[in-house]
């Protein structure tokens, strides 16, 4: 059985903590939930809101995993750079992309 490659070993990392990730904003989310309506707590309302817009890029993030897609910009096709995934696991665009879709 051939070892992994550092690039299997990175992927299979970035993978567990997604998950760990996931499991910890879905967690937050079912905490919050029952203060989570504008009316009884504006601020909860919104920290919620911010887990779940968390979730949806996770979940997609795992997703790209699972199509072989992960670590590539979705913008520009480029690699993103393995210290932008280090730190923010989900992400699906390169620091060039990111930063004209802010600039837009």
């Amino acid at each position: 059985m051939p070892s992994p490659t550092v690039d299997t070993v990175a992927l299979a990392d970035a993978q567990r903590e997604l998950e760990r990730q996931l499991e910890e904003r879905l967690a937050v989310i079912q905490e919050l939930a029952p203060f989570a309506l504008p009316s009884v707590d504006p601020v909860t309302c919104q920290t919620a809101a911010s887990h779940r817009l968390a979730v949806e890029q996770i979940t997609a993030a795992l997703n790209r995993i699972a199509q072989g897609t992960y670590g590539r910009c979705s913008r520009c096709g480029r690699q993103i750079p393995p210290a932008r995934l280090e730190v923010l696991p989900h992400a699906d665009t390169c620091i060039e992309c990111q930063s004209h879709a802010e600039a837009a």
